[in-house]
């Protein structure tokens, strides 16, 4: 039997119950209602009625001979009176047929109507001869007698049609009482046939509700196994938040038996103490207006209580159970404090591998960093030994060194560069720049090495009426040469073409780069973007590299919220396209144009700073490129200068003491301070999420620390507008620029004092026992000159001595090792 055929044959034995409860009532009413018919039928053929009503019929007859016989032996006056009365009683017999309802229907039958009419008026005949004077009744004896004998008949006749009558009459009666009757039997039949099919119903529903009962019974026990069986905790509470149920993975999970938590209040028990308010502020919301959080809300993460009192952390269910008035709250809760620590365990091995990935790539960082500085040296010697008039043969070698050391300078600066655009490192702001001049001169620097390959390299522009575009100039420049210097690198005696064109009515530029090389194999097209791939790594490969031109071309490009994609046949070639937002611009070619007639014009530079050196070599830069320099040393004094002078550039320190570099530009515009003035900031995080926070706070760009001349040159140029004249430089060398800038003398003073200041934050660290926010600032100013020195490994160290967590000092025999290292390099300069 099927559960639909379970719930849907009760619900047919109720309607056949209640309608049987229907009818029976009125079968009832129907039973008794022919039993009265049947006992007026049975009164209305009693044996006194017909008895009686034959009697007067008979003694109608009866007196009427008696009449006769008193008419005919009337014949004196005193025989008179037994004649008048035998008459009365004859009369009064006719009147009873005429006025009896025992006799209606007599009356009512035509023929009985008419012999009824016919005596009656033979009876009003007879009184009016007999009712005279006694002298005339004598004389009307003989008419008396002849009226009566003429009468005899009509009152035969009559009794015998009253007994026809009647006998027709009890025959119809009797035939309704057997119909009656009959009726009778059918309704007894069918009350009897209700009662037993009521009867049927009730036995076979009170059947059913045993069955329901053993099924709800089995089903409450089995609900019970699960509920004690349950690895789960389940509670039910009802609305005044009292414990009805405990199973026993509850009294696992939270140290309770059943019988200490039945009854009692659960928020006092299993919640913690923080949680009991909201808890309380939960049900009553959910009493008074029915709106849930919690309940029907899936699986929680909430907290709970054990009876040690120890807080852990649940997974909680709340559902909602209502019969009737009745309602209770189910919850199911789980321990999940073993999947909580497994998550925090897998976190921390997410951080400690991304960790790894960071120190991977900061040590890649600084390798190249530190290969390029030496590598420089290398450079410059060879740039020397080729002025000392070498032999063939040593020219020959000196080229293949400068080459050599050109290529490993080049694998060095794509590796530096990897770096600083996953670290979102200064950005290249958006310039206005003419894209086909731009496009030309890329061209025309590839034409010798194409030349050399036998390749036909072209261009082919299609910009529309304005080739000066809004973008980043060195960026596009960059992407635009590595797909340049790839197809001519891969590509023997055949042809490159670069073609660049505005779609119509966008900003969008394609840029195409199509070469005739041996093409790239289909399933290689998605891998020749990552980082460090080469298709070809055998030691057989024609080309060398390391892999890291087009990752670094497609990152530069995402950067500009463009696309790169690349098509390619076997033995047909390749053609790599790249979609850049290059919007139309034009008025900034004014600008371009009025620098033009500044070139030799100087700026007003602010420069603030609070580490001496580094304010000192800045001020020292900016005066060699011919500009006019102010110094302030704190963000107050920037302040004062602001107001006091105007600037063309003001240069800012970020971390300083007191009125740091984002209160100063706070200051300085809530002020109206130098209006129309751009505030760059200097500053040695590298951080991506602390250059935003720099910019939103109002500055114009971000510059990292240490800034080199030319770097100095570029901010002028894009910030003030003017275009300085920088002297020949062929060095660059962090402590050279120094000791450029500063000269030999000053530069070994600042030097001297420098690893004073080093060693007395040495010995106040030895001596402290927590960092302090003095020893963090020193820290960080010691750092920024590091930065200018070049002091890569010991301007770090500084830098986690300033933002170390706590207050522990955990880096003293580090600092040691680090700083003899510098000290050590510094002490060549030092005495040289």
């Amino acid at each position: 039997m099927t559960k639909e055929t379970d719930w849907r044959f009760p619900l047919a034995s109720r309607w056949v119950l209640v309608a049987a409860l229907i009818v029976l009532p009125l079968l009832v009413v129907q039973s008794v209602r022919l039993g009265q018919q049947v006992l007026l039928r049975l009164e209305g053929l009693s044996t006194a009625a017909t008895d009686n009503m034959q009697w007067v019929m008979s003694q109608a007859e009866v007196e009427h001979l008696k009449l006769d016989a008193a008419a005919g032996a009337a014949r004196q006056a005193k025989d008179l009176p037994l004649l008048r009365r035998r008459f009365d009683i004859y009369y009064s017999r006719i009147a009873t047929f005429q006025e009896s309802p025992l006799f209606q229907e007599l009356r009512d039958n035509e023929a009985g109507s008419k012999l009824l009419s016919d005596l009656s008026a033979r009876l009003d005949r007879l009184a009016d001869l007999i009712d005279v004077s006694d002298e005339q009744l004598i004389e009307n004896i003989s008419q008396v007698r002849s009226e009566l004998n003429q009468n005899g008949d009509k009152v035969r006749e009559l009794a015998l049609f009253g007994v026809v009558m009647q006998v027709e009459g009890t025959e119809a009666k009797r035939l309704q009482l057997f119909d009656i009757l009959y009726q009778l039997g059918w309704v007894i039949l069918a009350l009897f046939a209700a009662i037993a099919i009521t009867a049927l119903m009730l036995a076979q529903m009170y059947r059913r509700g045993r069955q329901l009962a053993e099924e709800r019974s089995r089903a409450a026990a089995q609900m019970e196994a699960m509920i004690s069986s349950s690895l789960d905790a389940i509670l039910v509470v009802d609305t005044e938040g009292r414990i009805q149920a405990f199973n026993g993975a509850a009294e696992t999970i939270f140290g309770y038996n059943s019988a200490e938590v039945i009854g009692q209040k659960m928020q006092e028990l299993i919640i913690p103490m923080h949680l009991r308010e909201a808890h309380a502020r939960g049900m009553a919301r959910f009493l008074n207006t029915g709106q849930t959080k919690v309940i029907g809300a899936g699986r929680v993460q909430l907290e709970g209580l054990r009876k040690s009192g120890e807080i852990f952390p649940v997974e909680l269910s709340v559902s909602l159970s209502q019969s009737g008035q009745d309602m209770v709250f189910v919850s199911f809760m789980r321990d999940i404090s073993d999947r909580m620590q497994a998550e925090e365990e897998l976190r921390t091995a997410r951080d400690d591998a991304l960790a790894g990935e960071r120190a991977k790539a900061n040590l890649l960082t600084v390798m190249s960093h530190e290969m390029r500085t030496p590598l420089t040296g290398v450079l410059g010697a060879i740039d020397l030994l080729e002025d000392t008039d070498p032999s063939g043969e040593q020219m020959r070698y000196l080229q293949a060194m400068r080459v050599s050391g050109e290529l490993l300078l080049h694998h060095v600066n794509d590796v530096l560069q990897l770096s600083r655009l996953e670290a979102g490192v200064d950005p290249e702001k958006i310039r206005v720049f003419d894209l086909k001049e731009l496009a030309e001169g890329l061209i025309e620097s590839q034409q010798a090495t194409a030349k050399s390959r036998g390749i036909d390299l072209s261009l082919h522009c299609s910009l529309g009426p304005s080739s000066v575009v809004a973008g980043r100039p060195r960026a596009i420049q960059q992407a635009l040469l590595n797909l340049i210097a790839n197809a001519v690198k891969f590509t023997n005696e055949g042809a490159v073409s670069v073609d660049i064109q505005r779609l119509p009515e966008t900003d969008v530029v394609d840029f195409h780069v199509a070469d005739t090389g041996p093409g790239i194999p289909q399933e290689d097209l998605q891998r020749i973007f990552e980082e460090f791939t080469m298709l070809d790594s055998s030691y057989r490969r024609g080309n060398e590299g390391t892999g890291l031109g087009l990752a670094i071309t497609r990152r530069i490009v995402q950067a500009m919220d463009g696309e790169i994609t690349c098509e390619s046949e076997l033995g047909e070639g390749s053609l790599f396209s790249m979609s850049l937002p290059l919007p139309v611009a034009s008025a900034p070619m004014v600008k371009a144009e009025a620098q033009s007639d500044q070139e030799q014009e100087t700026s007003a530079v602010l420069i603030v700073e609070d580490n001496d050196i580094n304010r000192l070599l800045l001020e020292k830069m900016l005066i060699q490129q011919g500009q006019r320099v102010t110094t302030a040393a704190g963000g107050l004094e920037a302040v004062n200068c602001a107001e006091a002078g105007s600037f063309d550039l003001i240069l800012m320190d970020i971390s300083m003491p007191e009125v740091d570099g984002i209160e100063a530009i706070r200051r300085i515009r809530a002020r109206k301070l130098a209006e129309g003035t751009d505030i760059v900031a200097l500053t040695a995080h590298a951080a991506a999420e602390d250059h935003a926070r720099i910019l939103d706070a109002g500055f114009a760009e971000v510059i990292t620390k240490p800034i080199s001349k030319q770097e100095l040159a570029d901010v002028i140029a894009r910030r003030a507008g003017r275009t300085p004249v920088l002297p020949e430089v062929n060095q660059d060398e962090n402590i050279v620029q120094f000791f450029d800038a500063l000269g030999p003398e000053r530069a070994r003073g600042f030097l001297a004092t420098y690893c004073e200041d080093v060693e007395r934050l040495k010995a106040a660290l030895a001596e402290a026992e927590e960092l302090t926010t003095e020893l963090r600032q020193e820290a960080h100013r010691l750092a920024g000159s590091a930065a200018v020195l070049g002091l890569t490994r010991f301007r770090e160290l500084m830098l986690e001595i300033e933002h170390a967590e706590g207050c522990d000092i955990t880096q003293i025999e580090l600092l040691d090792e680090i700083w003899c290292e510098a000290e050590s390099f510094l002490s060549v300069h030092m005495c040289a």
